[in-house]
């Protein structure tokens, strides 16, 4: 019998999920090339998502089948627009495990948070898109997203980071 949207579950991550998600980050990394630059660990991790002053939060997805073994997860958070003086939506991550890809779970995790963004008097949902990830543009450009190739990611990070902050 083929699998349905039906046969998952898409819920708010919780403490007792924070390895599995460590994990599929992990994998994620190891997706996009950039093992290099992971160094989350499942104390941050854990502080991040469920401390005093959350940083992010994250969604998680399941198989009704077995609902202990995460299939996928999602970490956004708040950025804020000055012109719109709003607050927006910004998708960190969404990783689907290989086997549970081509199911709508993609689909369904955006609309998710497209109506929370609107639910939350958002401005804007936005994210990045590796520029060599042709499959994953195209899904975004079909649900009617725009890839803004304009405007260019800046980053300072490590002895960058450190040098401004230290001259």
């Amino acid at each position: 019998m083929k699998e349905s949207l039906q046969d998952y579950v898409l819920r708010e991550a919780t403490p007792d999920d924070i390895e599995q998600v460590l994990h599929l980050m992990r994998e994620m990394a190891e997706f996009e090339q950039l093992v290099d630059q992971f160094h989350a660990d499942a104390h941050a991790l854990n502080a991040h998502l469920f401390g005093p002053q959350p940083s992010a939060h994250c969604l998680v997805m399941t198989h009704r089948n077995a609902p202990q073994a995460l299939v996928g997860y999602t970490m956004w958070f708040h950025n804020y627009s000055s012109f719109l003086a709003k607050r927006g939506l910004y998708l960190e991550d969404i990783y689907i495990v290989p086997a549970h890809r081509r199911k709508g779970l993609g689909r369904h995790v955006l609309q998710y948070l497209a109506a929370k963004a609107i639910a939350l008097d958002c401005g804007r949902f936005e994210w990045v898109v590796l520029d060599w990830n042709q499959d994953a543009i195209d899904f975004y450009t079909q649900l009617g997203a725009t890839v803004l190739d304009e405007w260019r990611t800046v980053r300072l990070s490590g002895d960058a980071l450190r040098q401004l902050a230290h001259p």
